[in-house]
This record gives structure tokens, C-alpha cells and sequence, in this order.
């Protein structure tokens, strides 16, 4: 587990809170990374990215687990953040606080979609958690 108290971890925790996107990255069969932005919700241990179903990122991780998320670099490429770590795929939506702060944070999102949270949640039903064993940047 990583120590978020002090340093750079410390920082990138920090950043987490104000980021709408990070970027995804699992692996293919033929071993080609696959990165994708995704709206994610952080809780200070896990990352939190929901999918459609059967999408190529449910069939990569279910093939192969190890995963990156990266943050955005500011516009100079620095604040490079990159965690490495390992996806589960849930077997549904989880309830109470996390689900309602993640609709909260993308209602707006959503709305743009022109859906509802309730149509949201239909379409995008697969739920993966991605628990980060190592971070690096600068």
C-alpha cells in the first residue's frame, strides 16, 4: 500500500481531489498498452472507474489485471503522475457514500450525456476497482 501522508504521494493525493479525468491504461492480448480517459472516484486507497459492459477494458483486465492511471500533466509536462496497479472487476454498482459522491461529481456529466443518473448507471454497469501498488513522477 502506498503511504499518501508525505511527499510527492502526498501531493498527487492532493491533485486527485480537483481531477475530473485520469487516464486508464490496461493491456491488450497482443501486450499494446490501452489508454483511455475515464471519469474515476478516489477514496485515498482505490480508484473507482465504471464501464460498459463487454467493453475491451473489461476483456483486458479480466486477461490481465496489472493496469496504470495517470493524471494530466500541466501544460509544460510537469505534475507527472502515474500510478501502477491492479483491477478487479465488481460485480455490480457499489451502494451508499462512494456511488453518491461519484454521481455528484458527474452529474453535470451526465446531463450533458443526455441521460440520468439512473440511465447512466444502466449503460455503464460494470464497475472496476484499481488499487495502486506503486506511484512515480515528478
Amino acid at each position: 500500500m502506498i503511504d499518501f501522508s508525505s511527499g510527492f504521494p502526498a501531493t498527487a493525493n492532493e491533485r486527485l481531489k480537483g481531477q475530473r479525468v485520469v487516464w486508464l491504461t490496461t493491456v491488450d492480448p497482443a501486450g499494446r498498452p490501452q489508454p483511455r480517459p475515464v471519469w474515476f472516484h478516489w477514496d485515498g486507497v482505490t480508484f473507482l472507474v465504471f464501464s460498459q459492459e463487454n467493453a475491451a477494458k473489461d476483456r483486458h483486465i479480466a486477461s490481465n489485471p496489472k493496469v496504470s492511471v495517470h493524471l494530466n500533466s500541466d501544460p509544460d509536462g510537469d505534475e507527472v503522475t502515474v500510478f501502477l496497479g491492479t483491477a478487479v472487476l465488481l460485480p455490480g454498482w457499489p451502494a451508499g457514500p462512494r456511488l453518491d459522491e461519484y454521481l455528484q461529481k458527474y452529474e453535470q456529466g451526465i446531463a450533458a450525456l443526455g441521460t440520468t443518473s439512473e440511465s447512466f448507471m444502466q449503460e455503464y454497469n460494470t464497475p472496476i476497482e484499481v488499487t495502486p501498488t506503486a506511484i512515480r513522477g515528478f
